[in-house]
């Protein structure tokens, strides 16, 4: 059974001291290069883009490829469960393990594994409690002294996460669409932004929301990078219009991140197949379970979602090697 939220107490100065410490170390660890860039943020300022199903298919295809992966789903919705299969098992704590991290300052742990290699850090309505909790050290911190005093509220996740980043090849931050305080946590502890869009207006807005507060979090994670855009939900056929969203979203972001070659089509009965069975679409390509027809559209789709997770690693070595000549070049 999924625990309701409760009332809960204000951080005290301990938690908020040790919060501190642990984003001054990280940027001292940034500094001398040492850093280990590993967290990527699935974000957009819009619900309904293919963010979870995008976080989820990401998280099996690099775990399958041989990465130990962890999956933060940082979103009271906790649909990770549907997309993966383990709504109503033990391993839907609904946001307790989170609450107890950012809350409590324990440290930080799974509740168990999905897959082989495939930790999660569910979500759920337990996370109202800590999204309460950000708003009111939001509120405090604008009386606080000195400037990192003010920003410190930020790096709360950034701690947590710091703390078990060496147990992981990949964590992903899957971040709820709508609250300005849990994407501003995730951009702090992330190192690469993944922003799904469609091609729709609201979607966009969404897209220029998140490169806004993308600005806010450079102040405390110099080293994020916008890794690109995820076009998702348009007619595999349709090159022209494929082109023409591509056009639009260089657009908006003005040359700061590139696009992804690769599409995620839209297929309507094989995203509630995925929902129904808990599996994501590379394991659900050959499934007996579906019919032939809907196995045909999966195994497409399978093939986008491949071919993506393949890219993103492409795009994250290609980034990391240009941070590491700038910092030779700046020693």
């Amino acid at each position: 059974m999924i625990p309701v939220p409760t009332a809960s107490p204000p951080l005290d100065a301990a938690n908020l001291s040790a919060v501190r410490r642990a984003l001054d170390r990280r940027l001292q660890l940034m500094r001398a290069g040492l850093h280990q860039a590993k967290v990527f943020v699935v974000v957009n300022g819009k619900g309904g883009v293919g963010k979870s199903s995008l976080a989820a298919a990401l998280a099996v295809a690099w775990a399958k490829a041989g990465l130990r992966v962890g999956l933060v789903e940082m979103d009271e919705q906790g649909n990770n469960g549907e997309d993966l299969g383990f709504t109503g098992s033990v391993l839907a704590d609904g946001g307790q393990a989170q609450a107890a991290a950012i809350l409590d300052g324990k440290r930080l742990t799974p509740t168990g594994q999905v897959r082989p290699r495939l930790s999660v850090f569910p979500g759920g309505p337990v996370l109202e409690d800590v999204l309460e909790e950000l708003y009111c050290q939001r509120r405090a911190a604008r009386r606080a002294d000195d400037p990192a005093g003010r920003l410190a509220w930020m790096g709360m996740y950034a701690a947590a996460i710091d703390a078990v980043r060496d147990d992981y090849d990949v964590i992903i931050l899957d971040v709820a669409p709508g609250s300005e305080p849990l994407q501003l946590q995730a951009l702090v502890a992330g190192d690469y932004v993944l922003i799904p869009s469609k091609s729709d207006p609201s979607s966009r807005k969404g897209l220029r929301t998140v490169a806004r507060r993308f600005g806010q979090a450079r102040d405390m994670n110099p080293l994020l990078r916008l890794l690109g855009v995820v076009v998702f939900a348009t007619n595999s056929s349709a090159s022209k219009v494929q082109t023409n969203i591509k056009e639009q979203l260089v657009g908006d972001l003005r040359g700061s991140a590139p696009v992804f070659e690769q599409v995620i089509r839209y297929v309507e009965s094989a995203a509630v197949a995925c929902r129904t069975e808990g599996k994501v679409p590379q394991e659900l390509r050959t499934s007996a379970a579906i019919a032939p027809a809907v196995r045909r559209s999966m195994a497409a789709l399978a093939g986008d979602y491949q071919s993506l997770a393949m890219e993103i690693m492409q795009a994250k070595s290609a980034a990391d090697r240009t941070a590491s000549a700038n910092q030779e070049e700046a020693a």
